[in-house]
């Protein structure tokens, strides 16, 4: 004969739904915690009691529920006089036994206590709601250190304690206010110290039965499977942790169910032979995401960036990535950043490589990095590149798209079959991924122009941050410019590769037509050289109609970081004529130090340069005419207040568009993947 003792839960600490009365926030449940069905939390007491008292008081402090203590021996029952206990002798001999009784006298739903554990601030109140809103609902589990397969942060493995510094309450607040929201999510069989028992799955399922073992976990296995048959569901609350150390446990945390219990379950139940293993070991059920994203949300990313870009020259994408990179590494949900590259580290990147959370390896293959959350190529992919190591390495397999000109554009290859075999690759690799991040909202738009075979939701616009350069910055004289009689004149900039469309051609004809206009101003051009789709030719051309640019026009290849600093710091104007962009940096990079920029406000320039935060950009060309731009050049050099505007207002609209934002957007991506299926490969 056993005994029962009924404890009614107070609310001590003035919680309103769980959350201080005169702290009612945004992170507050938005469901009521107070459920119509009455609920009761139920505990039975084989044996030392006085380790039963953590739970008692947790669910006091906690929620407002009754509670109903079995206790096999009236002396047991002495270990509550403290707690308001009123004893009730019944015969009463388990865990299953008192779950029938309570449900039988109250008709609600019975939450299930099987240990000593911790609880957060309303537990419950997630399950109350799903079993309110779906009467299939029958069991609802929740995460825990020591759980069997629903253990957090590791799946399957005990651990002794919760997760680093956090308690139960830190870690269920952490769950629950980080983006992405966590979810409900299904599972086979309920499991560990704390199940929420519906009321309505209770009235059809039938009663609960005893085990030979009499154990809790075996006999609610049993119920959940029963659920399951009859088309009831089992779910998981992975917002909500509950603590159970081994110090204060009933029985030890690592006694997973018995072989006998396990065999008499699959005896019963066929269908579960096979699923409760993959259960346990599979990577892609929607347990599995929602528990990937609840880890990465309380232990930080794990983020391995390729980093083949990284060679002798730096450009715009060298630039991007390595901002990408310290981003990553500075924000606080990423704990970890490798980087696997070609050759050695490039000295305009050794400040990022040399940070303290950044792992960065000459090593080109990304199974030495060992398992991590994401792969993440932050630039498009080229002819013969390879995903394939990339998604085993990693959980989630992300590539970033800057542009689509080569892929619509094949006069940068040698030849059309080089062209298409760059297209083959594109498509693949973008087929693959489980997320593609774009720069721009018009990089989006010229995917879908371009029939890229890749469905909407799978990619994310992800802007570059514009910040990274600016007054302040280590400048240094290039000393190619004495070489070309450079005498220390005004000067105009052009920077960049000589690619076609950033129409280099077009500045030396619309730089004449200002000096034909009084303006006594030379023109400096730096970059970098392409062997294919260059404006060689067409530079060479407008230098040849006039001879005069040979006093005027200095031309310098590639220069360096403190180089380019130096030209833009002293440039009165940055010539800016490209046509085909994914995003633009060079204006807003001009604008920190002062020089305004000549550009046409076309695509990704009107979208991000022009955005609403910039109000009306002063001045954009209207057409790619060497007049035109020219226009836009005098007004610039003519009006110094003007000018001034016009770089306030990119640096106005840059604000918006700065790397921790990047990175912070990047966060939310990759977790977002997480919490996904996982792309299948094609």
């Amino acid at each position: 004969m056993g005994a029962a003792v009924s404890v009614q839960a107070r609310n001590r600490r003035g919680y309103r739904r769980g959350v201080p009365v005169d702290d009612l926030t945004e992170t507050e449940p938005t469901v009521p915690t107070e459920p119509t069905v009455p609920t009761t939390v139920v505990m039975f007491v084989a044996d030392s009691p006085e380790r039963w008292l953590m739970s008692v008081r947790s669910v006091l402090q906690h929620t407002e529920h009754p509670i109903v203590i079995g206790v096999l021996y009236p002396i047991h029952g002495q270990s509550f006089d403290g707690l308001d206990a009123r004893v009730s002798w019944g015969g009463i001999g388990s865990i299953s036994e008192l779950i029938d009784t309570t449900f039988r006298s109250t008709g609600g739903h019975v939450i299930v206590v099987d240990d000593a554990v911790s609880l957060p601030l309303d537990p419950f109140a997630n399950a109350a709601a799903w079993a309110s809103a779906d009467l299939r609902v029958a069991t609802v589990s929740f995460l825990c250190n020591a759980a069997s397969s629903l253990s957090f942060p590791i799946r399957n493995r005990t651990d002794a304690r919760v997760e680093g510094a956090h308690n139960e309450q830190s870690l269920t607040h952490v769950l629950r206010t980080e983006r992405p929201r966590q979810s409900q999510a299904p599972i086979p069989l309920a499991a560990g110290p704390v199940v929420f028992l519906t009321a309505s799955g209770l009235s059809a399922i039938g009663r609960f039965e005893a085990p030979v073992s009499a154990r809790f976990d075996v006999a609610v296995a049993d119920f959940s499977a029963r659920a399951t048959q009859k088309g009831f569901l089992n779910l998981v609350d992975t917002a909500t942790f509950v603590g159970r150390t081994a110090d204060a446990a009933i029985r030890p945390t690592d006694d997973d169910m018995r072989a006998d219990d396990l065999g008499w379950l699959l005896h019963r139940y066929r269908f579960l032979i096979g699923t409760l293993d993959a259960h346990r070991t599979t990577g892609d059920s929607p347990f599995a995401h929602q528990h990937q994203l609840a880890r990465v949300k309380v232990q930080g990313l794990r983020v391995l960036v390729d980093g083949s870009c990284f060679g002798p020259h730096e450009t715009g994408t060298q630039v991007a990535c390595a901002q990408t990179i310290r981003a990553l590494a500075e924000h606080t949900a990423v704990s970890w950043v490798g980087v696997a590259l070609p050759g050695q580290v490039p000295s305009y990147a050794a400040d990022v490589f040399a940070l303290p959370s950044v792992d960065a390896r000459q090593n080109t293959d990304p199974a030495s990095f060992g398992v991590v959350d994401i792969a993440f190529r932050p630039y498009q992919p080229v002819e013969g590149y390879d995903p394939a190591p990339w998604r085993r390495t990693a959980v989630r397999y992300v590539v970033s798209v800057l542009d689509v000109i080569a892929y619509a554009n094949g006069s940068y290859f040698p030849d059309g079959g080089a062209w298409q075999r760059y297209c083959d690759s594109f498509d693949h690799v973008v087929g693959v991924a489980d997320g593609v991040t774009v720069i721009s909202g018009d990089v989006r738009a010229q995917m879908h122009l371009h029939g890229l075979a890749i469905e909407d939701e799978r990619i994310s616009v992800v802007p570059l941050g514009t910040e990274h350069l600016g007054a302040g910055l280590t400048t240094r004289y290039p000393a190619q410019l004495e070489s070309l009689g450079f005498s220390g004149r005004r000067f105009a900039l052009t920077l960049g590769v000589n690619y076609h469309h950033k129409n280099r051609e077009l500045a030396i004809a619309a730089h004449r037509e200002l000096r034909s206009r009084g303006q006594d101003l030379d023109l400096v051009m730096a970059g970098p050289a392409v062997p294919f789709g260059s404006t060689r030719l067409a530079e060479s051309s407008e230098r040849f109609a006039d001879r005069s640019s040979q006093d005027w026009l200095h031309v310098l290849p590639e220069v360096h970081e403190h180089e380019r600093n130096w030209l833009l710091s002293h440039a009165a104007l940055a010539w800016y004529p490209t046509s085909a962009e994914g995003f633009g940096l060079p204006p807003f990079e001009a604008a920190a130090f002062g020089v305004p920029t000549v550009s046409v406000g076309f695509g990704p320039i009107s979208e991000l340069a022009g955005g609403p935060a910039a109000g009306s950009l002063p001045l954009l060309a209207s057409s790619w005419a060497p007049a035109k731009l020219a226009d836009v050049a005098e007004q610039l050099l003519l009006d110094p207040a003007l000018a001034t505007a016009h770089c306030d207002a990119l640096l106005r609209s840059g604000r918006q568009y700065s790397w921790a934002a990047h990175a912070e957007r990047l966060v939310t991506v990759f977790r977002e993947l997480l919490a996904a299926p996982r792309r299948r490969s094609l």
